[in-house]
């Protein structure tokens, strides 16, 4: 489905919305570009509101107010919906805020600079990184990064389980796409193996509910998903790169894409071999003969225990080295008032009276992680400083010496809803957009409607147009990665 029919229903949802609820602005009219843009009646300042019943204009005289929790068990509910900016069009990027101790690497992002002085939601985008180079002893355990592609051939239960044993061994400098052979389709474009989480929800949700239904389900073509597999692993570094030289395909099998492919798939496997690939397949059903994965080559496997097969798993995707770093957790506290951490994509959370945590567990020798954390901003006077301090406490594995680090990042309260919304780094939201609709995060986007995938698609499409344009004006390549991953998730994804 092309950008510009689901613009189109978005504009029409969007002038409905208006002209039941905003009887103080103009309607929305489309520019030129394609962008949405609200024109309050008089020129007035404000932002545009995701909400419960749509995307509203609020008026930057409209002081929203606080919302007061008074126990720390009642559920966090914010002032106002999501604010964006008014005409939906991002023109701020994050800058990055890094702190390193002794072999870590933690780079952090923040959404706003500008926090709501009536409380509102910050989102932080956690890059941790256990640099190979930071441990020579590791060395011999490294192995080298690859361009892997992940092929889901069918909808069986042990499909995700088993797809998710390859994503935890995944390295930063690893390169990583998914594909679904009904289709066949691309879920995710290649990703480094640090955004495993976001990897790991789009399996899940495609396989639960696959854009196009059950028609799309039930049609295979496992030998069409190789050929899609083969233009990612099969590409060239460039020389003098560091991009990842080694190609691999790992297939998930339930048996019937490989027994439907016939010549076609032994035309790809053959490609796929001559380019220097390495091609695996693990069946995922626990009644399967490994004669029925034959036609993929030597290096398969089925049947047997559940933990057999996973073990198949590791050992064709081991991890980028040694476990060198133990016990990462990563604590977010803030003055004037504590900061409280109402969800994070992945790892866990926990919570203490002025500080919370969030623990990331072990690290591989070249492993990264990437995760976004939700933080809900205490209330506070407009123009005063705001701090937000992200500590790290880990312990080497080698020595079992214990090691810190920290940093600030710095904001400012505001009570201008137009200055906020305006403000505000479309990367880091995009990419929580993306975890929102993998469902890894949840109600980022306040209001029933965005709970679901219908609700959240026009307006992660309005931030796709945005980010690709961003990209261009900014010539920042990975702005344009960002907006081929919504588009790409959008395509692949029902509600």
């Amino acid at each position: 489905m092309s950008t510009g029919g689901r613009a189109s229903r978005f504009l029409g949802a969007f002038v409905a919305v208006a002209a039941a609820g905003l009887s103080a602005c103009a309607s929305p009219a489309l520019t030129r570009d394609g962008q949405v843009v609200f024109a309050p009646s008089g020129g007035r300042r404000g932002a545009s509101v995701i909400t419960a019943n749509g995307v509203e204009f609020m008026d930057s005289t409209d002081l929203p107010k606080p919302v007061v929790r008074r126990s720390p068990n009642d559920p966090w509910t914010p002032p106002t919906g999501f604010l964006v900016p008014k005409d939906g069009i991002w023109r701020k990027t994050s800058s990055p805020v890094a702190l390193q101790g002794r072999g870590l690497a933690v780079v952090v992002r923040s959404s706003d600079t500008l926090v709501p002085s009536w409380g509102g939601e910050v989102l932080l985008r956690i890059d941790a990184i256990a640099p190979v180079d930071a441990f020579p002893a590791a060395k011999p355990s490294v192995r080298a990064p690859r361009r892997i592609a992940i092929v889901l051939d069918g909808r069986n239960p042990n499909t995700a389980p088993l797809a998710r044993i390859a994503l935890d061994d995944l390295g930063d400098r690893d390169r990583v796409a998914i594909i679904d052979a009904s289709g066949p389709r691309v879920v995710v474009p290649a990703l480094p193996g640090s955004h495993r989480t976001l990897l790991d929800g789009a399996i899940t949700r495609v396989l639960e509910r696959p854009r196009g239904g059950a028609a799309v389900a039930n049609t295979r073509d496992l030998a069409g998903a190789l050929a899609l597999a083969r233009g990612f692993v099969g590409v060239k570094p460039a020389e003098g790169t560091t991009s990842p030289a080694a190609g691999q395909v790992l297939v998930l099998s339930d048996g019937i894409g490989v027994a439907q492919a016939g010549l076609r798939l032994a035309n790809e496997v053959a490609s796929l071999r001559r380019g220097g690939a390495q091609i695996s397949a693990v069946g995922t059903p626990d009644r399967l003969d490994v004669a029925h994965l034959a036609p993929l080559g030597d290096d398969v496997f089925a049947g047997g225990a559940f933990a057999d097969r996973e073990d198949a798993v590791a050992r064709i995707v081991p991890p980028p080295g040694e476990v060198v770093l133990e016990d990462v957790e990563l604590t977010v506290q803030s003055v004037p008032a504590p900061v409280r951490v109402l969800e994070v994509s992945g790892g866990l959370a926990a919570l203490s009276i002025d500080h919370d945590r969030l623990l990331l567990g072990d690290l591989y020798a070249g492993e990264a992680r990437t995760e976004i954390a939700r933080i809900a901003m205490p209330v506070w006077v407009p123009g005063e400083p705001c701090e937000i301090t992200v500590s790290a406490r880990y312990r080497d594995a080698a020595t079992g010496t214990w090691h810190t680090a920290s940093r600030t990042i710095e904001a400012r309260y505001d009570d201008d809803v137009e200055r906020i919304a305006s403000a505000r780094h479309g990367d880091v939201i995009a990419y929580a957009s993306a975890l929102a609709m993998v469902r890894r995060l949840g109600r980022i986007f306040q209001g029933s409607r965005f709970d679901t995938l219908g609700g959240l698609r026009p307006v992660v499409t309005l931030q796709a147009d945005s980010l690709a344009s961003l990209s261009r004006t900014s010539h920042d390549p990975a702005l344009s990665t960002q907006a081929e991953v919504l588009r790409t998730l959008l395509g692949a994804i029902e509600d």
